[in-house]
């Protein structure tokens, strides 16, 4: 007689189906349509169709006697997830503001009446498991004559499937108001949830718990205030008085104390150890703080577990390695441990890159779906918030790392190219040795540039700017590897073969300004340093500083040096102007004056010339004698109007002694005045 096992992970399957297929954005619709292509497709496999053609056949009923696959209970419960995602669907279309009251009450007596359909299939499955956990006990010889086959089906499954049921029924109590009965499924449920999450071997098994947990904790608060309950906001309260009343308990579920001391065992006896296994992880605080002063980070998504589970492993991983790695001292075998570590940093970058994009994902999935009022949602947005921040600054954190080790290995390969002195400017060995060590500095540069960016990225994470300690190491990594930067850039400027000595100089003002901050910031901080990326000691900052001491040196040097070519207005002025070299030789006492006439009396002379030239045009015009004309004073009568005498004697004030009155008025504006005379 052949054993088949019906056990399967319904759960995860659930959890798989409903991500994948729409109901993670609330896509209720592609959710049930993809329910009937799965029903269809199970019908097929199982041979329970409905007939071919035109013609409809019921299918055969399925009972104990007539199940010989898994997937003859997956058919029921894609059957109820349909008639569930369907009554869900019309839930949406009801609380739409289009829709109009007629509208409404015929939209809420579907979705009741869809509700039903599920959980009258989800019963059925119950029922049916029920039974066959029943015979798998104490198998009666009829059914197992009949069939030929031996049924068997674990805890575990049996606890799923009763999860399920109650779920549905729980919600169709919920629906019609029922809150009395609807609280006590949700806690029955809600226990039976907790025990498989505190034995569960695996980190993806116990998230997924709590991820059904967190599902229908909000219904949970809502009928305790419902029902008057005084602690309604704490559910462990509510668990507790439900526990005293345990006649209550029972009459949601009989057997209720029976499945949980099953499974129990089952989860107890099974010692098979998992790697998936996560850890503990904690962020913040420093090696000497308590646990209790570091943040844990909860993974409370399956998914995410999964995937973190990964990193975990591949980390381990590397770890192991590369501590293999540097153990091996032999020179022949250094090269292919730098290979080996590369394709290790690969690795770790893509899962990591992986985790980043699965938990960002969740998190915009989540912020889309509409529910960020509820309780659920926000519990939920504010631990995948604190689970997305820890995977971005563990990725940039590791790519930092990367990059300082690629810097390593550049900065090896130019130790025998490049001069050993920080301040020698000159590079030996040809045009071809040049171009390696400026290539090489414009790569270290450029590793450099991405270090930078990935702090800035850091520094602006969340949880980095809620503990002091941690922003305080990051922006003192950012201000250290500024002046790095900045000091093998002002090298590249004086190295190159048309160096720019300047530059330089300015590069290494600013160096000095970052290092520092860095020392305030890594030498002396404020507070405690905590998540210490990459550890920096007081000896690399002294080292930078006389670096930068050097270099500034020798590149102010290298500038007081330099040839600087005179503008072009020098020139022509040169070109039109003559200097009196002859003259200045003589007032330096370079050369004795000479009895004939110099340059400079010859200049002396012409000037002379010129000013009695002037002097001539001037007295043409009579204007030699000119003096400042008086302001005119306007003195009105006693009727307003002026006086006639005065203005003759101010016209006779304007002529000069010596001159007739028409000559002196050729001197103001070409004899203007008294033309009409």
């Amino acid at each position: 007689m052949s054993q088949v096992d019906l056990s399967f992970p319904l759960l995860s399957l659930l959890s798989k189906e409903r991500a994948v297929y729409g109901l993670r954005n609330g896509d209720h619709e592609r959710y049930r349509k993809h329910c009937a292509n799965k029903i269809h497709r199970l019908r097929q496999i199982t041979g329970q169709t409905c007939g071919k053609g035109k013609q409809y056949k019921s299918p055969p009923k399925l009972d104990i006697n007539s199940i010989k696959d898994v997937r003859q209970l997956q058919l029921l419960l894609f059957s109820a997830e349909r008639a569930l995602a369907h009554s869900h669907e019309l839930k949406a279309e009801k609380a739409k503001p289009t829709a109009t009251s007629p509208s409404q009450s015929t939209l809420k007596k579907d979705q009741i009446s869809w509700l039903r359909r599920s959980l009258k299939i989800s019963t059925e499955l119950f029922d049916l498991i029920k039974l066959i956990g029943n015979s798998s006990s104490s198998p009666s010889p009829s059914s197992s004559e009949e069939s030929g086959l031996s049924l068997r089906i674990n805890e575990r499954t049996k606890a799923e499937i009763t999860i399920y049921q109650l779920d549905i029924r729980s919600e169709i109590l919920f629906e019609k108001s029922n809150f009395g009965e609807c609280l006590t499924d949700l806690i029955v449920r809600r226990k039976i949830l907790q025990i498989l999450g505190e034995n569960s071997k695996s980190s993806y098994d116990e998230a997924l718990s709590l991820e059904f947990i967190d599902l229908k904790d909000p219904l949970i608060r809502y009928c305790a205030y419902k029902l008057g309950k005084k602690d309604s906001h704490d559910i462990q309260s509510i668990i507790n008085d439900l526990d005293d009343e345990d006649t209550t308990l029972k009459e949601s579920l009989p057997n209720l104390n029976e499945l949980i001391n099953n499974l129990k065992k089952e989860l107890g006896n099974d010692v098979q150890e998992d790697r998936n296994k996560l850890n503990d992880i904690t962020f913040g605080g420093s090696s000497k703080s308590n646990d209790n002063e570091k943040q844990k980070i909860e993974f409370r998504n399956a998914e995410l577990v999964k995937i973190m589970s990964k990193v975990q492993e591949t980390l381990n991983n590397f770890k192991a390695k590369s501590e293999k790695a540097n153990s091996n001292s032999n020179s022949n075998s250094q090269k292919k441990n730098k290979n080996v570590s590369m394709r290790g940093w690969d690795k770790v970058l893509s899962v990591l890159g992986e985790a980043e994009s699965v938990a960002r994902r969740l998190k915009d999935d989540n912020e889309a779906s509409g529910s960020s009022t509820s309780l659920r949602s926000s519990q939920i947005t504010s631990s995948l918030n604190i689970a997305h921040s820890y995977i971005v600054h563990l990725l940039l954190s590791h790519r930092i790392k990367r990059d300082l080790s690629l810097i390593d290995t550049l900065s090896s390969t130019l130790t025998t190219s490049s001069p050993s002195n920080v301040s020698d400017n000159k590079i030996k060995g040809g045009k071809a040795r040049v171009e390696e060590v400026v290539k090489g500095l414009g790569g270290i540069i450029k590793l450099l540039d991405t270090v930078l960016q990935s702090l800035r990225g850091i520094s602006d994470l969340s949880i980095v700017q809620e503990k002091e300690g941690v922003r305080i190491g990051v922006e003192g990594l950012e201000g250290y590897y500024h002046a790095l930067r900045c000091f093998y850039l002002a090298r590249l400027h004086c190295l190159h073969p048309e160096p720019s000595y300047s530059s330089s100089v300015a590069l290494i003002q600013k160096a000095d300004i970052s290092v520092n901050q860095s020392r305030s910031l890594l030498i002396n901080p404020p507070n405690e340093l905590e998540e210490v990326i990459v550890p920096i000691t007081k000896e690399q900052i002294e080292n930078l500083e006389n670096d930068l001491r050097v270099l500034d040196i020798s590149a102010k040097k290298g500038l007081y040096s330099q040839n600087i070519e005179k503008p072009v207005f020098f020139d022509m002025a040169f070109n039109y102007i003559d200097i009196p070299f002859d003259q200045l030789e003589v007032l330096s006492g370079k050369k004795q004056p000479s009895s004939t006439n110099t340059n400079s009396e010859a200049v002396v002379e012409n000037l002379t010339i010129v000013k009695d030239k002037a002097l001539e045009g001037i007295k043409k015009l009579g204007r030699e004698t000119r003096e400042t004309t008086p302001a005119v004073e306007f003195r009105p009568s006693q009727k307003g109007k002026p006086e006639p005498q005065e203005e003759e004697e101010e016209e006779d004030d304007d002529e000069v002694e010596g001159q007739t009155p028409q000559e002196g008025k050729k001197g103001w504006l070409g004899g203007w005045f008294g033309r009409g005379r």
